[in-house]
């Protein structure tokens, strides 16, 4: 039995089975008819490898429907690609890259026609190897095509031509192993190419089934410069393994004894290279940067840059990476490596809240600040490294200490909510140096004001989600006062009664029980609300000298005790005194809490310009950054148990605050910390 005449002969029957269906069964639709074309070339080509196989007919018909075969599927591909939608400029590169294509197939027919006729012909094995090459090259060719029109296939279609597109581009990747094999051992192997013919059959009936589903061909494909740019690594690819190919079996026709070490070695060599360039992200950037500039009128895929933006910023919107997600999202826009994330929330000024592939800034912008004004009154984006070139569009900017210290700042993009400036991102270290022209500046501004938009609900929903919190607080504190309500009426009857019955046995043993019962009661209470309640007395000029001695001594039974330094005269302050003794009293019982016996605690009041500082400095246990960056000042968020209810920090934070000031920490874990809280002088 003639294996590879049945296989062949197999595969010429399925052909010819498909062709009858598509003859009978045509809508009326001409991409059919070019589809029927194919499959006839397809069933005549497997008719000629049958008979080359039992030794009968022409060899060079076998060879001229080889070519012939990859020119009519090139055919088919093109009048899809007719219909095309969307400007012609948008898909120069593959209708381009499609006729090289065809034109390539027919100066391989025309070879494969002429070459009998040629007398003298003696450059056998050249002319082998220019087959082999050329029908790799086609196979390349097909793959590269049929992935760009599934790639650009609309998602709701997939399930219609997936299997068409599967089963031409088996027939083309099984005819490039075939060839490539030959390539490397000179020679077509046999098995292969006998159960060559039973592939292509058993692909037939997916093709069968891709057309059953589809009722409109070529309708539904549009061009993305991202599958663009696979496509071009794909045939990039597939010429550099060919002049490998090529290379490689000229080493190991020329090297002699180490010619086949030779080959090994320079494949092993090239295909390290060829990993290496595929996995390069900057060589990816700059690919785009062409592709952008040279074959497409817009730089931008703009649908896909914005569903890529609303799905970056949705799918961390409830992490703990929210705020980094914004950083990422306009970085990946304009390939840029960092960046780091600043927002105004309540305080004096706008706090780097978040970093990506940066060291974060722990300084505070103020919210008048030449750069703030800068991007609130221009909204503009500030390209960093145009400042000396274009000084006339940075009129009035003046940078930062802090910016100038990042490694290689870019771009600084305002984030402009519906009425103000929600903050900004800074973005460093591009992969590829390029200008920023209106079409990146347009993209990087509609981002940003659905990033800003994305941050103020974030942090409305904070606001929120402390409100009902606070609400919470007060709803039990509330319970709360009328319990103590009811234990100070039971301690007042008591000593009412005291004077009239202090002599009788059962009174005392009564009065015992209810102030023992008292005192269980405002335990129980402050389990739950250990000192923190708010303060709200009326401001005035308040000393912070006096008040600091009032502080250490309310804490001098407490180890360790706290040392007091004072570096200045009418240290003035315009607060309500009570409510600032309480911050200052709890800030140092922290620092005790944290610190051991043997620690010290060091609390030094000066001034600085027309601001006092004063600075609570422990050698305790200290904190992680991280901690303090996320966790310090978040209300309701303690690490003391049920020993308190996590708001004193931030309770601290918002009443330097309102009096105009700031409060900075500084600490590290096992070393200490440093508190730094700056407050207006008081006018007087």
């Amino acid at each position: 039995m003639n294996i590879g005449a049945s296989s062949y002969l197999a595969s010429a029957l399925a052909s010819g089975f498909f062709a009858v269906l598509l003859l009978f069964g045509r809508r009326g639709q001409s991409e059919i008819n070019f589809l029927l074309g194919a499959i006839l070339v397809q069933a005549l080509w497997a008719v000629s490898a049958a008979m080359f196989a039992w030794g009968i007919g022409w060899t060079g018909v076998y060879h001229l429907f080889e070519s012939l075969r990859y020119l009519a599927w090139f055919f088919f591909f093109s009048r899809l690609l007719i219909r095309l939608p969307g400007e012609e400029q948008d898909s120069r590169l593959l209708k381009r890259v499609l006729s090289i294509s065809m034109v390539f197939a027919c100066l391989v027919l025309v070879v494969e026609a002429v070459r009998p006729y040629l007398s003298n012909f003696a450059l056998v094995e050249e002319f082998i190897l220019f087959r082999n090459i050329s029908h790799i090259s086609l196979a390349i060719f097909g793959l590269a095509i049929i992935e760009q029109l599934y790639r650009n296939t609309a998602p709701g279609y997939h399930w219609a031509v997936k299997y068409f597109y599967l089963g031409v581009g088996g027939m083309f990747a099984f005819d490039l192993y075939l060839y490539s094999q030959a390539m490397l051992f000179h020679a077509i192997d046999r098995g292969s190419w006998e159960v060559r013919g039973i592939i292509n059959a058993l692909l037939v009936p997916l093709l069968i089934m891709a057309v059953a589903r589809s009722r409109e061909w070529g309708q539904h494909v549009f061009v993305s410069r991202h599958v663009v740019l696979g496509t071009t690594t794909l045939l990039g690819a597939g010429i550099y393994l060919m002049l490998v190919a090529v290379s490689g079996f000229y080493l190991r026709e020329t090297g002699g004894a180490w010619g086949q070490t030779l080959q090994i070695v320079f494949f092993s060599l090239a295909l390290f290279l060829l990993a290496s360039i595929m996995m390069s992200r900057q060589l990816r950037a700059r690919a785009l940067v062409f592709l952008g500039k040279h074959f497409y009128r817009n730089k931008y895929d703009y649908r896909d840059e914005w569903l890529r933006l609303t799905k970056e910023l949705e799918d961390n919107r409830d992490t703990d990476n929210r705020f980094r997600a914004v950083i990422q999202a306009l970085a990946n826009m304009v390939e840029a490596r960092g960046g780091m994330l600043w927002l105004h929330d309540q305080g004096p000024g706008y706090e780097n809240i978040a970093v990506l592939k940066l060291k974060a800034v722990r300084e505070i912008e103020p919210a008048g600040s030449d750069l703030v004004t800068f991007l609130e009154n221009s909204g503009y984006i500030v390209n960093l490294m145009e400042l000396h070139s274009h000084p006339e569009e940075y009129r009035g900017l003046e940078i930062p200490q802090w910016l100038g210290e990042l490694d290689r700042p870019w771009l600084i993009v305002p984030l402009v909510g519906a009425d103000s400036l929600t903050g900004f991102v800074v973005l460093t270290n591009p992969l590829v140096e390029r200008p920023i022209n209106w079409e990146d500046r347009d993209l990087l501004k509609t981002a940003a004001h659905q990033a800003a938009s994305y941050l103020t609900v974030l942090q409305t929903t904070e606001a929120l989600t402390r409100a009902r919190q606070f609400e919470v607080f007060n709803r039990l504190s509330a319970y709360m006062v009328h319990d103590l309500k009811n234990i100070s009426a039971e301690l007042q009857l008591v000593s009412r009664n005291a004077e009239r019955h202090g002599d009788n046995p059962e009174f005392i043993k009564d009065a015992f029980d209810t102030v023992n019962n008292a005192a269980s009661d405002i335990n129980r209470l402050l389990e739950h609300l250990r000192g923190k309640a708010e303060y709200t007395g009326k401001n005035a000029v308040v000393d912070l000298a006096d008040l600091m001695k009032e502080v250490i001594r309310l804490r001098k039974d407490d180890r360790p005790v706290p040392r007091l330094e004072l570096q200045c005269d009418n240290c003035l302050v315009f607060a309500d005194r009570t409510r600032l003794r309480n911050v200052f009293q709890h800030l140092i019982e922290n620092a005790q809490q944290a610190t051991p016996d043997s620690g010290y605690v060091k609390v030094r009041v000066n001034k600085k310009d027309s601001e006092n500082l004063i600075t609570i400095a422990d050698n305790g246990v200290g904190m992680e950054a991280e901690f303090v960056r996320k966790r310090l000042f978040s209300p309701f968020d303690t690490t003391k148990g049920n020993a308190g209810m996590g708001i004193g920090m931030y309770e601290s934070r918002e009443c330097i605050s309102q009096l105009g000031g700031t409060i900075k920490v500084s600490s590290q874990p096992a070393k200490g910390t440093v508190i730094e809280i700056r407050i207006p002088e008081a006018r007087t």
